[in-house]
């Protein structure tokens, strides 16, 4: 121990400070160190003597509002001391007064931050987070940065501070240091730069500290989102699914991902029992169903998903119900057999069991679930001539009584398939024959156009006599025109003076932005198409190609500002130039007319054209899909498709033409045409009216070229009267082969 009068000068200014302090001679204490430190600045303990003496003068009135701030210079003191005091050496003598600094420097921030006053919270931040190393501070500091504009330095605290935070969370510790401000900056921070990774870094970091933070749950779900559209595009893979599984993590009971969980599965079922891997569709099944059942476990309710179901069978029946509804008859087999086997107790539903079944089938099944149980037992036991012999004896019952027209075309599918079971029955065939006269005249009542079609063509096929079918063609032909093309008009409106068809159309050629039709428009164009294409005798009609549809809305918009059409379009000459425009313009055809119904029609009248390569597109039997597009003042048509036909062997014998049968008034056009697998060149065409009396007839011949068929364009040269409807005439036309082929046109 030294005596005191070995004490060095430095020490008997600290006793003196000390003294003072002791005796609450504040000015006295703070004059000591003041002087101490002046001369030697690491001298740490005169340090927290000034701190702690200038702390308590800035509580006194008698120092407040004058030249010196003590509060601010205790603050600048106390960092000195904590900084030269690395080790905590001195601090425990001075820790009511650090403390006490701390707090009041935290209230002073708290307040100039609240005030916006963020360059003077930057400095109070830094002073408390120098005081103390405490988290919030910090984080407070980085908070501060970024509202003072001061991004770099800001964010590059705050990425600190979450992962600080992150990790005492991790650890479960330090609980009360946690700042949710770090995690929802960064994480909207990189979201609005488009920086997804990082974005969803500090998003899931931040969720897992705070679950329920409303800000963190909107940005991932934003990325989540588009992470969805992304693997959407990429079809329904294990990708898609791992983005909507991590999407249910965040959100269990949201009706969009829980649907979107569901179409994963239920679209592989549906592909699956189509080709019949049982395997691999059983292990789907399973999966998809333990995927519900866990959510169920964990409380997850949402009435719009009805797959969340614990018990086994109700969610195999709801399997069932599911693509009962939506007819696809694969996927009802299996999943009634999975069914049936959970409900009996069995392992499963094997040859025996569906014979069994099948021999006496309860009323409790429905037909339509019975018809497809037994197509697909014919398939899966081919050899078995009981189960064929059930299915013929449940048809005759049930053909016996009258049913819904709902049931007829189930019937039809079944009499088809026992046609060929017993080619020997002579009654079967007679039924074939009604049924499908039925079905036409449902599909026509239910206004199914498509389907009217179809079956009236496969009475023509199996009954070569049109002259059977000519009343019921005529309602096909009154009710298409109805529904196919008066009912896809598509009407014009004024707007500021500007008469423009109300197609929907919801892009700018000034902005060169696409834009697209509503799918109400395009359903209504491909219609009129089809109105035309299978009255004129194409069996198949044409579908829309969505690809093909975005390429010509392109283009349609990249012609609109000059109104000028080329088929080698260049950035240099069209502003809204696209690959995809320039790609549509090579292929396709491009019209002054807005309006895209009424584009139809002009191609099918294709008045300015001998070749009429408008109208053959559209009656071109291999032409499969369509696209289109229209901007402010032209339309631009993808009509020509080169594809083979599927019923080439059909054209051989069978005509397409021009008007035919039955045609509209309005819809007879002045050329006249007739298509067929034949070699029509130097054919003669003679035109009959009602009187018998040839009318002169203009004829052009067309060759095939890369079309399916050749084609004869004739013009009747006399005037054909007013068309009042049922005035008919007669076309007679002799091929070089002398063969003949005649048809009646009539006005409906």
């Amino acid at each position: 121990m030294l005596l005191a009068g070995t004490l060095g000068a430095q020490d008997k200014d600290l006793m003196k400070a000390k003294a003072a302090l002791q005796a609450k001679q504040w000015a006295r204490a703070q004059s000591i160190a003041e002087s101490m430190v002046e001369s030697d600045k690491n001298a740490v303990e005169f340090w927290y003597i000034k701190a702690s003496a200038e702390f308590e003068m800035s509580q006194m009135d008698k120092y407040r509002g004058g030249k010196v701030n003590y509060f601010k210079e205790c603050a600048k003191s106390a960092v000195k001391a904590r900084t030269k005091d690395v080790n905590g050496k001195y601090y425990d003598p001075y820790e009511k007064w650090m403390k006490a600094i701390t707090v009041q420097n935290n209230k002073e921030a708290m307040a100039a931050y609240a005030q916006s006053s963020y360059a003077k919270a930057i400095q109070l931040y830094k002073n408390s987070y120098l005081l103390t190393g405490d988290t919030i501070a910090y984080g407070m500091l980085g908070l501060s940065y970024t509202k003072d504009r001061q991004e770099r330095e800001g964010l590059k605290i705050l990425k600190t501070v979450a992962n600080w935070n992150f990790g005492a969370w991790s650890t479960q510790t330090c609980p009360g240091t946690f700042m949710r401000e770090p995690f929802e900056i960064l994480s909207s921070y990189y979201l609005g730069k488009g920086f997804y990774d990082s974005a969803l870094s500090y998003t899931e970091m931040g969720l897992q500290v705070y679950s329920s933070n409303i800000i963190l749950k909107n940005n991932i779900r934003a990325i989540i989102n588009r992470d969805i559209s992304s693997a959407a595009k990429q079809g329904y893979n294990s990708n898609y699914l791992e983005v909507i599984n991590r999407a249910l993590n965040y959100f269990p009971a949201d009706t969009a991902y829980l649907l979107a969980q569901n179409n994963y599965y239920l679209s592989k079922l549906g592909t699956l029992t189509r080709s019949k891997p049982w395997d691999e569709a059983a292990d789907m099944l399973s999966q998809f169903y333990h995927m519900k059942k866990e959510a169920v476990a964990k409380g997850v309710v949402n009435p719009a998903d009805a797959f969340l179901i614990k018990d086994s069978t109700a969610f195999l029946y709801q399997c069932l119900d599911y693509f009962l509804r939506r007819n696809q008859p694969g996927s009802i087999a299996f999943h009634f057999k999975k069914w049936y086997a959970a409900q009996k107790g069995i392992a499963r539903v094997d040859e025996p069991v569906l014979e069994g079944l099948l021999k006496s089938p309860p009323n409790t099944i429905s037909r339509k679930l019975i018809s497809i149980l037994f197509a697909d037992a014919r398939e899966d036991y081919p050899k078995n001539k009981n189960i064929s012999q059930y299915r013929l004896n449940f048809f005759n019952n049930w053909t016996a009584k009258p049913v819904k027209a709902a049931e007829t075309y189930l019937q039809l599918e079944m009499c088809e398939a026992l046609v060929a079971d017993f080619p020997k029955d002579k009654v079967l065939p007679v039924t074939r024959m009604k049924l499908l006269f039925q079905c036409t005249d449902s599909a026509v009542k239910d206004e199914n156009m498509y389907a009217a079609w179809r079956y009236l063509n496969r009475l023509e096929a199996l009954n070569p006599d049109a002259k059977a079918f000519d009343d019921l063609n005529k309602r096909v032909a009154e009710k298409d025109f109805m529904v196919r093309y008066s009912k896809t008009r598509i009407v014009y409106q004024t707007k500021n003076g500007v008469k423009r068809a109300a197609t929907g159309w919801d892009g700018s050629s000034n902005l060169c932005r696409a834009g697209s039709l509503p799918d109400s428009t395009l359903y209504k164009v491909i219609d009129r198409i089809n109105y035309f294409r299978q009255n004129a005798g194409v069996k198949q009609p044409m579908a829309l190609s969505m690809d093909k549809v975005k390429k010509c809305q392109e283009a349609a918009v990249m012609f609109a500002p000059l109104g000028i059409f080329s088929r080698e379009p260049k950035p240099e000459t069209h502003q809204c130039y696209t690959r995809n425009a320039a790609e549509a313009a090579a292929n396709a055809q491009a019209i002054l007319e807005a309006n895209p119904a009424q584009c139809v029609t002009i191609f099918m009248d294709d008045r300015k054209s001998d070749e009429m390569i408008n109208r053959r597109s559209i009656l071109n039997p291999g032409s499969q899909y369509a696209g289109f597009g229209s901007a402010e003042n032209n339309s631009v048509f993808w009509l020509l498709d080169l594809a083979p036909t599927a019923d080439s062997v059909w054209y051989k014998s069978h005509f397409v033409a021009w008007p035919n049968r039955y045609t509209p008034k309005m819809l007879f056009m002045d050329k006249w045409t007739f298509s067929m697998d034949a070699p029509l060149q130097g054919a003669e065409i003679k035109v009959f009216d009602e009187t018998n009396t040839e009318v002169p007839t203009i004829v052009f011949y067309q060759p095939a070229g890369q079309l399916n068929l050749p084609m004869l364009s004739f013009r009747p040269a006399a005037d054909l009267g007013d068309k009042k409807p049922g005035t008919r005439w007669q076309v007679k036309i002799t091929l070089k082969n002398k063969k003949i082929y005649q048809y009646s046109v009539t006005v409906i």
